[in-house]
């Protein structure tokens, strides 16, 4: 959406995550989605020009009060984007779980919520009135999905605001993590489009489709016809697909999962093969077969995309 405006703002930075810092020199927008931002220089704009961006998009303000008083918080935050020194508590490795409110609430209570939910160590750090990290020392009792399910139906329950999480991968607190980071907001922000109903995110949830989003739209019409020829004359063929593949291919489980009976799983999946000729028993064949999937259903499903 905001490609188009580069043309008139050659300046201007697009990215798809929230900003890290706001500059004065800048004024940002944001799409109804909130997946995509746009920095334009004050220079390069003028107020016939603003008037009609404020129309049009919603700006991007810097949220004042934001409440990382704590030594910890304040550390994580001028490290990660502020370019700031490593952190005093920097030994082991960490991972970043960012976590977004659907709506606005205090952040003061919020943090006095969180701090009775989360395991002792973890960081809070909030970035903007609706976003916040949670900073993890990996140990041997790291909290899994289960648990954050569990935060976020009690969060849920006493705010009636929904959070959803992106679970990052553990690294060293090394000049890397900052760019390790930014990664991983792009693909928490990407993930918004796609899995609207999901609120526990990774990158194994997540890289696959945003790999795909990026695979150019002719390669995927070659690669992709036959499974998509496929599924287009017997469109229930790719539950029965998609299912056996995160199933780990396993028959039986694949049939318990889809309440069918086993013969008639393989039954579909043999048909698949000889159809498509794309042997989904093997490693190699699951995967692109898995991509075909995917690509199928963000052009003929809503809402996936």
């Amino acid at each position: 959406m905001f490609t188009s405006l580069r043309k008139k703002y050659p300046g201007a930075i697009i990215q798809h995550h929230y900003p890290a810092s706001i500059e004065s020199t800048k004024v940002w927008f944001t799409n109804e989605q909130e997946n995509e931002y746009i920095g334009i220089d004050q220079s390069e704009i003028s107020q016939p020009e603003l008037d009609l961006l404020y129309c049009l998009f919603k700006e991007i303000t810097p949220s004042a009060g934001i409440v990382n008083d704590s030594p910890g918080s304040a550390e994580w935050y001028n490290y990660l984007l502020e370019n700031g020194p490593v952190p005093t508590m920097n030994d082991g490795e960490f991972r970043i779980i960012q976590f977004r409110l659907k709506e606005d609430r205090d952040q003061l209570q919020l943090r006095e919520a969180f701090q009775h939910l989360l395991p002792h160590g973890t960081i809070l750090v909030f970035l903007a009135e609706r976003m916040g990290l949670l900073i993890e020392k990996k140990h041997e009792w790291n909290m899994d999905a289960e648990q954050l399910l569990s935060i976020s139906h009690v969060i849920e329950s006493d705010f009636f605001v929904t959070p959803s999480f992106y679970i990052g991968q553990f690294h060293e607190t090394d000049s890397h993590l900052p760019a390790f980071f930014a990664h991983e907001r792009e693909l928490f922000s990407f993930s918004r489009t796609i899995h609207k109903q999901a609120f526990i995110q990774s990158a194994v949830t997540v890289l696959p489709e945003f790999a795909l989003y990026h695979f150019p739209h002719e390669w995927e019409e070659h690669f992709f016809k036959k499974v998509a020829d496929f599924f287009s004359e017997d469109p229930e063929q790719i539950h029965t697909i998609r299912a056996f593949l995160e199933n780990q291919s396993n028959i039986s489980q694949t049939a318990k999962t889809l309440f069918m009976h086993r013969n008639s799983v393989q039954y579909r999946i043999d048909k698949f093969i000889e159809k498509t000729n794309i042997d989904i028993k093997s490693f190699q064949g699951g995967i692109l077969a898995y991509f075909a999937c995917l690509s199928y259903q963000s052009d003929n499903l809503p809402n996936n995309r």
